[in-house]
């Protein structure tokens, strides 16, 4: 979602567009740029663009060269259509002060009344326009002796909602920033010091960051940080990690990368927490111990997308190999008061670890006596340093908007939690724990082996307005992101139900053609998942067949991706490989941009 980026250096500018190139990930329809140069002279140059950042380099053509203070912004549009004129940054009428903005302004139809009553002109439908033209109103309002840091200071503390605010302004040498909701870092390295929605753009560029906590109001300069109303400043600390280039290397594209690399990623995920012997595993880094844990009343587990999914299916883990009560819940739909209490523990899951929804599900949490915990993907973000604990999906980078390797690894910390508190004896879970072993394999092999059955189901659907997923056990909440993938990349509308609930409504909407895609591992729903697929054939169903089973089952469907055999807690990590596959040559066929479909972002970070 929206990406901001700041920068004080010789060649602000520059480093400010190579950031929001690196910031693309994120997700966003607009992009712009706003410089000051040396001289300090005139109105703020800006350029505003839709389209991506290599817009805005073209258009901003050079002219920005020798700026010695930039911020730039990506734009994912909630408020406001895709235009040039909804593009951030937004500046005062007067030319004299930009601000970029994400979030979202909740009183901003009271603030934009006000500020059409004072005079000001806006001309963007946004909710973030109305800042720089209250900062505006303060700066030429209060006593003269007042610093733009607490004229800043004063605006920010009338607005309502979520914000990283970075501004500048001709006079002033350095950026103003403010934080509440929405994450914002400082970066500082040799003759520079920056600012940015998260770490990626500092590699390279900076040696140290400084996370901003909720509620600070910061100018930034050259020799350091100073805080409104004397507040806290954030520590610098060194830089951790490598930055790894949006490279796709031999696929076409990162989406099929990422899918790709889950041989990679699974070993990852499981390295250090797999004893040396192979027979036990522990997930360690939870602030509660195993026993701990097991003491607890319940788990409530929280995510949005994906991650929901992945979470759907940790319960089914954790209640096979545990006796805790256990229960998923959507985010944004968390009901905390009902749920939560002391001897509780909540889980927030989060591939960016930045989500907002889930953010604020954590907070409540805590509010109503939970312990917090949380399992994301990127180190260092907003979601490990709340929770103070957890444990990182260690799946690499993952650049496509659609979740791949994140999503597989996000159910193998639940198998590792699982194994971790598991009430079972030690053979049973040393048979668990020599499949997951074995899954780097079994995915290369499933990657490897292309028998034409995948491109014979893609066919299929591609022929179709819509597509059905069916599946029992712990393979039902498997078929929700599969319906997710192929809609988020292909554009195609699908549904997703337990086999047994079809004849209960959705059944109505099988003809003759209408493509069926049953998830169907040989477990002990395999019977019954036979009778719901007849259910469909009966009505004219295309049949497109995901199983490790022969026999009968196989002779009804009209396609069969064969898939590898392993645990039955473990299935849906094995059997999400065709289903991303299908998701991705769908979206390939269809013309699609499969890593950055349409209005959708990577970390969404507004609720």
């Amino acid at each position: 979602m929206c990406g901001i980026f700041g920068c004080l250096s010789d060649d602000a500018a520059a480093v400010v567009l190579e950031g929001l190139r690196k910031l693309e990930y994120r997700g966003y329809d607009s992009s712009g740029l706003a410089a000051i140069f040396p001289e300090h002279q005139g109105p703020i140059a800006t350029e505003r663009t839709i389209g991506y950042v290599s817009d805005l380099v073209s258009k901003a053509n050079g002219r920005f060269v020798g700026a010695e203070i930039s911020i730039g912004h990506t734009r994912w549009a909630t408020h406001g259509g895709v235009t040039d004129n909804n593009a951030h940054p937004h500046t005062s009428n007067d030319g004299a002060i930009t601000i970029v903005h994400n979030g979202i302004i909740e009183n901003a139809p009271e603030l934009r009344e006000r500020v059409k009553n004072l005079g000001f002109t806006i001309s963007s439908e946004t909710d973030s326009e109305v800042i720089v033209h209250l900062l505006d109103h303060e700066l030429k309002s209060q006593p003269s002796k007042s610093t733009p840091l607490e004229a800043f200071q004063s605006t920010i503390s009338k607005l309502d909602g979520s914000w990283a605010i970075a501004a500048i302004m001709t006079g002033l040498d350095g950026i103003l920033v403010a934080r509440k909701g929405a994450p914002l870092i400082v970066g500082r390295g040799h003759k520079r010091i920056c600012v940015s929605s998260d770490v990626q753009p500092f590699y390279g560029v900076c040696s140290e960051v400084a996370y901003m906590k909720d509620g600070d109001v910061l100018l930034i300069t050259e020799s350091g940080l100073q805080a409104a109303n004397e507040g806290l400043i954030p520590d610098f600390n060194t830089l951790e990690g490598v930055y790894e280039e949006q490279n796709p290397g031999r696929h076409e594209n990162m989406m099929l990368k990422e899918i790709f690399d889950q041989p990679i990623s699974i070993s990852n995920v499981m390295g250090g927490r797999i004893s040396s012997d192979g027979r036990s595993a522990e997930l360690g880094g939870i602030s509660l111990t195993p026993q701990e844990i097991s003491n607890l009343d319940r788990i409530n587990i929280v995510g949005c997308g994906s991650a929901f999914y992945a979470s759907l299916i940790g319960v089914h883990i954790l209640r096979e190999l545990s006796d805790i009560t256990v229960e998923a819940f959507r985010a944004s739909e968390f009901p905390a008061k009902s749920v939560c209490k002391e001897n509780s523990l909540t889980i927030g899951v989060s591939q960016s670890g930045e989500t907002k929804d889930t953010l604020d599900a954590l907070q409540k949490a805590q509010v109503y006596g939970s312990s917090i915990t949380s399992f994301c993907n990127v180190i260092g973000s907003t979601m490990s340093r709340l929770t103070g604990n957890g444990a990182y999906l260690h799946a690499g980078p993952e650049y496509a908007v659609a979740s791949t390797k994140a999503f597989t690894n996000m159910v193998a910390v639940f198998a590792l939690l699982g194994v971790t508190l598991s009430k079972h004896s030690g053979k049973m879970d040393e048979e668990l724990v020599a499949e997951m072993r074995k899954l780097p394999a079994r995915i290369t092999n499933l990657l490897m082996e292309d028998d034409g059955s995948i491109d014979k189901a893609v066919e299929i659907i591609s022929k179709s307005k819509t597509a059905v997923f069916i599946g029992r056990g712990i393979s039902a909440p498997l078929t929700l992101e599969g319906a997710l993938k192929m809609m988020e990349v292909a554009y195609l509308p699908c549904v997703a139900y337990p086999g047994g609930e079809l004849k209960h409504g959705p059944i109505a909407l099988i003809e003759d053609g209408t493509p069926v895609i049953a998830i169907a591992p040989k477990d002990e729903t395999l019977n019954l998942m036979e009778s719901s697929i007849r259910e469909c054939k009966a009505r004219g169903a295309t049949i497109i067949l995901i199983s490790d089973a022969d026999g009968q089952i196989n002779e009804i469907a009209d396609v069969v991706i064969s898939t590898s055999t392993t645990h039955d807690l473990l299935t849906p990590i094995t059997n999400s490989i065709p289903l991303q596959l299908l998701a991705y040559n769908l979206g390939i066929a269809k013309g699609t941009n499969v890593d950055r479909p349409r209005n959708l972002a990577k970390s969404v970070t507004v609720v």
